[in-house]
């Protein structure tokens, strides 16, 4: 499945890191300028939705940072 983000950088980056709790993400690509004076981007994304995840492959999830959660 693909995904295209489109928003501030900043709100690209954090709905792209969020992805990983509900879905595989497979690749992200780098934040594209819209055309003209437009400061917004589109990042795309590309990821593989849990029900379509093999049976035999356990879903990749994100390391928590280092120093555990608070």
């Amino acid at each position: 499945m693909k995904i295209r983000l489109h928003g501030s950088e900043d709100e690209c980056r954090d709905l792209a890191g969020r992805l990983p709790a509900i879905c595989e993400v497979l690749a992200v690509s780098e934040p594209y300028p819209d055309r003209g004076a437009s400061r917004m981007v589109r990042v795309y994304v590309e990821v593989r939705p849990a029900y379509e995840q093999p049976a035999d492959r356990p879903r990749q999830r994100r390391a928590l940072p280092s120093g555990g959660p608070r």
